[in-house]
Parts: C-alpha cells; structure tokens; sequence
C-alpha cells in the first residue's frame, strides 16, 4: 500500500513538472512604444523580449499610408529585433505587427501601432482620426496562448494528491470488531 502511495505522489511530481517549463518569449518593450506619438519616424523599429528569439522565420511588417515601409529583412542581435525603415516612409499611423521563433521554438506573434509626426521623408503627418494603439504590445504564443493545458495538469495532480491524503486516511483508521 505504501508503494502505491509514493508511486501516486511520484506520478503527479513528474506531471506537474512540464509546467514550470511552458513560458515563452515575452516582448518587453518596443521603441517606439505602442500607442507612443513621436516625433519624427525612426530610421528601425525595435522590439525587445524576454529571452533571445531565433533568427529563423522572424517577419516584421512596418504599415503606414504609402503601404509597408520596411527595408531588408530583420535582424536578431540577442534579445533586440531591429526592422530598418525605408528613408521615404511618411508622417502618420503606422502599425507594426511581427512574428519571431520563440528560443524554445514557438512561434510568437502581435502587432502594435506608433504615429510619427514628421516622416523621414520630411512630409507632416495628416490629422489624427483616432487613438494610435490600444494593440497587444505582449507577445502570445501561436494559439492564443491558452491555459488549458496548465488547468488539466494541475486538475491531475490535485485528484493524486486527494487520493493519496485518501489511502492514508483509510489505512490509519481503526477497524472495530
């Protein structure tokens, strides 16, 4: 009996293991900042996150109102990915939305937005129409980043441990004759 015990408390140390494991890369922060008005329109974007990305697959698309203004491809120094923007990109909203291969190779999507006041082609930004940002500045794994896998693991370990807590009880109760 006491075997079965510790193998039930050795099967749910081993299930609830993998939890610990399950985080992604997280983007930290963005320059320029999600829902930020700059200035003038900055020569790359840059986004940062928790942990180093791969270079593998890493997209980053730069919107504004000629269209998409990034230049060359993106690239991955330690934790910073850099977008280089063309010098023709104009004043106004842009958005940004990205896709990098997390370090434990998931793939991690969002998207942003920034205005520029003044492009790096000299032009003014037109009139704002509305509020720039309000975007998921945090990076989500692929799929939504759904916690369903976390709650059937811990729902596993809770329902070891309870049988467990009830062989012991059972064994420890007295037997009247």
């Amino acid at each position: 009996m006491r075997r079965f015990v510790v193998l039930l408390l050795a099967l749910g140390a081993v299930v609830g293991m993998p939890l610990s494991a399950s985080a992604h890369d997280v983007l930290e922060s963005t320059n320029p900042a999600d829902g930020a008005t700059v200035e003038r329109m900055p020569a790359a974007v840059v986004l940062t996150f928790s942990e180093d990305p791969l270079p593998l697959g890493t997209q980053l698309l730069v919107r504004g109102p000629g269209g998409d203004v990034a230049e060359g491809k993106p690239t991955v120094s330690g934790r910073e990915v850099r977008q280089a923007v063309s010098s023709s990109a104009p004043g106004g909203d842009y958005t940004v939305t990205y896709r990098v291969t997390s370090d434990d190779g998931h793939p991690v999507s969002g998207t942003f937005a920034f205005r520029a006041t003044t492009g790096l082609d000299g032009s003014a930004a037109p009139a704002a129409t509305g509020p720039v940002g309000g975007s998921a500045s945090a990076a989500q794994p692929d799929g939504g980043g759904s916690s369903l896998p976390i709650v059937v693991g811990l729902a596993v370990v809770l329902v070891v441990v309870l049988v467990a807590v009830g062989l012991l009880l059972r064994r420890r109760r007295p037997t009247s004759a």
